[in-house]
């Protein structure tokens, strides 16, 4: 007779047998069973079975790691890459648009979903506030550009003058006007109230990537994949600046809070600084190893950040170049970043379709821990070992406030955590 046949008491047994059995499995199979303090460490911290067994042995080990699922609903997140977002004015919202086709609205402390915007018949490319925080402007490769109300989503403008997909947009500073970058190689300014076209800027030989106004709005700026940035008199239609330099494709621009500086980012993995007066070139910004994707200043203008397709959001020093924070979590090429107003978080979407809200170290290049290929937790290159944890986990990294996603996302606590040599007083009798 089995022990399932015998009764309760013995189903209790078997189903505890079974446990260990799995239990055993997946220590030994998992690179933690090179060393034993991870069988507790973890094995133990990570087992995701919340009844039986061991977690009532979990119980005696209250100073392992902190390792907890956070399980949202399918239907919260992109379903596709993310493409482009920003921060609202007052930073309680984040705007975002995605290959899904839809413009989504969340709170920036929660990651609740507030709206989504439907309307788009292909990509959106492109998503920004107005300064008043009062409308949200969407650009597609369904070759529109779309205002909406942001309290509501209803669909306020729809402008349909490019010939290609429209893959930049932006509001003037005073709300009033759109400048809009294509595939078909214009920059086109709106009137955002009727939709009228005011000015068409010719000159790119390629793509436009990017568009920018300056901080008055006399001046605009785009970036292409003729390799070129270009500044234009914003009330005039004729071009002011080309500044060459990029070796490959210009994917973003940007300027500086005052205006006296433009940023851009490319394909050839750098970003370079131009003085906006004159054109010329004062810093090339390297170490990222792939394509840069998107730029952008702090409100204070300190700082630039930048996201790139090596899967990393990075913060410089304006001033000197230099490196201050790498932000790693993103699984797949980042597409987009921006500040919110305060300087004190940066958002970042990705092809991973995640949007991630980083809060500012207090110190330059500031490390927590960090994430290896081989899914160990170590303080920092070189380091020991803190824990392992299994492959599948999709992890929040430190600095990383919140994580937009479709799909589950743990954490891991080391407060009040025995590891390295302290690792035997984990045992809480």
């Amino acid at each position: 007779m089995s022990l399932v046949q015998r009764g309760n008491g013995y189903l209790k047994l078997a189903n505890d047998l079974d446990e260990a059995a799995n239990f055993a499995n997946y220590f030994a199979k998992s690179p933690a069973a090179e060393s034993t303090p991870h069988l507790y460490i973890s094995v133990l911290a990570t087992w995701s079975h919340t009844n039986g067994l061991c977690q009532n042995w979990r119980k005696s080990f209250s100073r392992i790691p902190h390792f907890t699922g956070v399980y949202l609903p399918t239907v919260i997140g992109h379903s596709r890459r993310v493409t482009s977002v920003a921060f609202s004015p007052g930073g309680k919202q984040i705007i975002s648009g995605s290959d899904d086709r839809s413009v989504r609205l969340w709170d920036a402390d929660t990651g609740v979903q507030i709206r989504k915007f439907k309307g788009h018949t292909n990509s959106v490319s492109s998503v920004a506030f107005s300064t008043d925080g009062t409308r949200i402007i969407s650009s597609s490769h369904d070759q529109s550009v779309r205002v909406w109300e942001a309290s509501t989503g209803v669909q306020l403008q729809l402008f349909y003058h490019h010939t290609c997909e429209v893959s930049a947009v932006v509001f003037s500073p005073d709300g009033t006007h759109i400048v809009s970058g294509s595939h078909d190689e214009s920059v086109c300014m709106w009137n955002a109230s009727t939709g009228v076209q005011i000015q068409r800027f010719k000159g790119h030989t390629r793509r436009v990537t990017s568009v920018a106004f300056s901080p008055d709005g006399s001046q605009i700026i785009s970036g292409s994949d003729d390799r070129s940035v270009r500044l234009w008199d914003a009330t005039k239609g004729v071009q002011v600046q080309v500044l060459n330099g990029h070796t490959l494709e210009v994917s973003s621009v940007a300027f500086s809070p005052d205006g006296t500086w433009i940023i851009s980012g490319s394909h050839d993995c750098s970003v370079r600084m131009w003085e906006a007066s004159t054109g010329v070139q004062l810093q090339v910004i390297n170490g990222h190893t792939n394509w840069v994707t998107s730029v952008a200043f702090s409100p204070d203008g300190a700082w630039i950040i930048s996201g790139s397709r090596d899967q990393s959001v990075r913060i410089w020093d304006a001033s000197k170049g230099a490196q201050v924070q790498m932000f790693a979590g993103h699984t797949h090429y980042v597409n987009s970043v921006s500040f919110s107003n305060d300087g004190i978080h940066v958002v970042s979407g990705s092809d991973d379709e995640t949007i991630c809200v980083w809060r500012m170290p207090r110190e330059p290049n500031q490390s927590l821990w960090e994430r290896t290929p081989e899914n160990w937790i170590i303080s920092s290159p070189g380091e020991d070992h803190l824990m392992w944890i299994p492959k599948v986990a999709r992890l929040i990294r430190p600095f990383n406030t919140l994580l937009i996603s479709n799909r589950g996302v743990v954490r891991v606590d080391f407060d009040q955590s025995m590891i390295g040599d302290g690792w035997v007083r984990c045992y809480t009798p």
